[in-house]
């Protein structure tokens, strides 16, 4: 098993537009990669390149206006495969792919949904497995089994899934059973479950192992609800605007600012670029805050003192201090911002 970045592409780029300075972002799992591919391009075409090795989640978490300031001429964004070439003035997406084989794990899964008498079965993947689901589903469909791949819609390709939107599953959900993820990444499967209502296994190629996921989403989501009857009670809010490039949100910021002032809360816009705890604790006289950069903030277990909800939590905020109930499916949706 490797993960092999797209340099053919990089190759392309650099030979159409002639940079003299180039800068790279990359995931963690992929930084190492990243930085001996920037030391090789440095030689190969005489030219200097910078590594941004601050932690990046997705397409939303691209550096066009930190290269801008290092005077780059071009950036690279690695790893999460979108349908968009370019983003903003300077920032290119560079695809990455896992060559691990899913074959033997979907023979696995074809002998468990049998057991459990699965007919009909939606087939996604996060960006770097998405190339081996027309082969998990051929798999299936030997072992009499329908694996279902949804549309992609906007950066999305065809059964793709980021870990805050789901079009290709969610607009299947409907006609099949069970999803079923390709890789091993909790974080995504519990997304993939919560947003379509649907039981949920993930595949593990490399431990060929079939994993349910039901009982951690049901967890988190549980934690999720408990956090918005924390926030009922307070009385002054702080309304995050996230800071990276794909994540600032003021327009939405504002208006939920003007819904709770409406409510007789005492509310304060603030930016910033990481939500961590510690920034959180700093601020000790706002009780809870909204947060409208990444929502799996809110969701993925974080250990913040205080409530920190997302968009979907906020909006079953707003229905409770209306006197109103918490639907248990706010998340259930393509798209959780």
């Amino acid at each position: 098993m490797s993960i092999k970045i797209d340099k053919s592409s990089l190759e392309r780029i650099i030979l159409e537009n002639h940079p003299k300075r180039i800068v790279f972002n990359a995931p963690d799992g992929l930084l190492t990669e990243t930085r001996t591919i920037a030391h090789e391009l440095e030689s190969s075409h005489n030219l200097q390149a910078i590594v941004i090795a601050d932690a990046t989640y997705g397409s939303c978490d691209t550096v066009d206006v930190d290269a801008q300031r290092l005077g780059a001429d071009l950036a690279f964004h690695v790893g999460h495969n979108v349908t968009i070439e370019k983003f903003g003035k300077m920032t290119y997406s560079i695809d990455a792919v896992d060559d691990v084989s899913f074959e033997n794990v979907a023979i696995e899964l074809s002998k468990q949904l049998k057991l459990r008498g699965t007919k009909n079965v939606g087939l996604v993947a996060f960006a770097q497995h998405v190339h081996e689901l027309k082969n998990v589903a051929r798999i299936l469909e030997l072992n009499g089994i329908n694996g279902v791949v949804g549309k992609g819609m906007g950066q999305l390709h065809d059964g793709q899934i980021f870990g805050c939107e789901f079009y290709p599953a969610f607009n299947i959900r409907d006609s099949v059973e069970t999803m079923v993820l390709l890789g091993q990444s909790m974080f995504h499967a519990i997304g993939l479950s919560l947003s379509t209502g649907k039981p949920t296994l993930m595949l593990d190629p490399y431990l060929n192992e079939v994993i349910d996921v039901e009982k951690t989403a049901q967890e988190r989501l549980k934690k999720a609800v408990l956090s918005v009857y924390k926030a009922r009670d307070a009385e002054r809010f702080g309304v995050i605007i996230g800071l990276k490039e794909g994540q600032i949100m003021t327009d939405q910021s504002i208006r939920i600012k003007k819904e709770l002032e409406s409510l007789g809360k005492n509310v304060q816009l603030i930016a910033l670029r990481e939500i961590t705890a510690d920034r959180i604790n700093s601020m000790m006289d706002i009780e809870a805050f909204v947060q409208t950069g990444c929502p799996r903030i809110s969701v993925d277990g974080y250990n913040f003192s205080k409530p920190v909800l997302s968009v979907p939590q906020t909006e079953a905020l707003l229905r409770v201090l209306a006197g109103k109930e918490i639907n248990m499916d706010l998340f259930e949706r393509k798209h959780w911002l």
